[in-house]
């Protein structure tokens, strides 16, 4: 799958997408827990809100820049 065809598809098909990702690390920021996945060539970020019990937005990139938050969280050498 590509990050376009990602993009494209509903939430409910997204969902999907993601939990057959490979889960690489979580973070946190003043209402979320942020969950991180790979999915072939690119990234989902998933965000959940803690008081609320819902996931709030996907946030797909492929930028390794944007995978600074995480770096001390990733193993490397599962990546391809």
């Amino acid at each position: 799958m590509t990050l376009y065809q990602f993009i494209a598809l509903d939430e409910m098909e997204q969902q999907e997408a993601i939990w057959e990702g490979a889960h690489i690390g979580d973070r946190q920021d003043e209402e979320h827990n942020i969950l991180l996945y790979q999915i072939d060539d690119f990234y989902v970020e998933v965000y959940y809100h803690r008081e609320f019990n819902v996931i709030r937005r996907y946030r797909p990139f492929r930028s390794i820049d944007q995978l600074k938050p995480y770096l001390d969280q990733i193993n490397l050498s599962g990546l391809k």
